[in-house]
């Protein structure tokens, strides 16, 4: 097995043990299909779609987090082209006190920040042999606890409540 093979498995058993916690606070969310899909999980009702980042490191190892700056590109575009009202970015991480464990937070793009203005770095899974990419370089400050992730039904589907730090 390749290791972009494995590392889609590991990512894939991310998502199972994410999917209903997420679906305990969005209950009309559902795994996407496709694993090129952009977005790991989608509320059709609500038009949320959510990225899930899993790193096998304790939250606040360093500064900042990586993902992919297309995943920034497609939510924006998904968001202005009005088939999506909100992009929510999850990211797992170990639990502090017992690495076997998780611990889950989120960032909301709200888009106030231009992406000229959003942090970036080009670098790369180089152990996979990937080239150097353009990717987000998110602020660890920024990121809330899922706790804090806010479900508002309303008719039109989900208000955004959730602002940045």
């Amino acid at each position: 097995m390749s290791q972009i093979e494995k590392d889609v498995l590991w990512g894939k058993k991310k998502e199972a043990i994410v999917f209903p916690l997420l679906q305990s606070k969005y209950p009309d969310v559902y795994q996407t299909e496709d694993q090129f899909d952009c977005f790991d999980f989608r509320d059709d009702v609500n038009k949320i779609d959510f990225e899930l980042k899993s790193r096998n490191m304790i939250k606040g190892k360093f500064d900042t987090i990586f993902f992919g700056w297309n995943k920034l590109l497609e939510g924006r575009a998904r968001r202005e082209s009005g088939y999506s009202k909100r992009t929510i970015y999850l990211f797992r991480f170990q639990n502090r006190a017992d690495k076997r464990k998780h611990v889950i937070y989120f960032w909301e793009d709200d888009m106030e920040i231009p992406l000229d203005k959003m942090p970036f770095q080009y670098c790369g899974n180089f152990k996979r042999g990937e080239e150097a990419q353009k990717l987000v370089n998110l602020p660890q400050l920024w990121l809330k606890p899922f706790k804090e992730l806010v479900y508002e039904p309303t008719e039109s589907g989900v208000e955004n409540n959730n602002t940045r730090l």
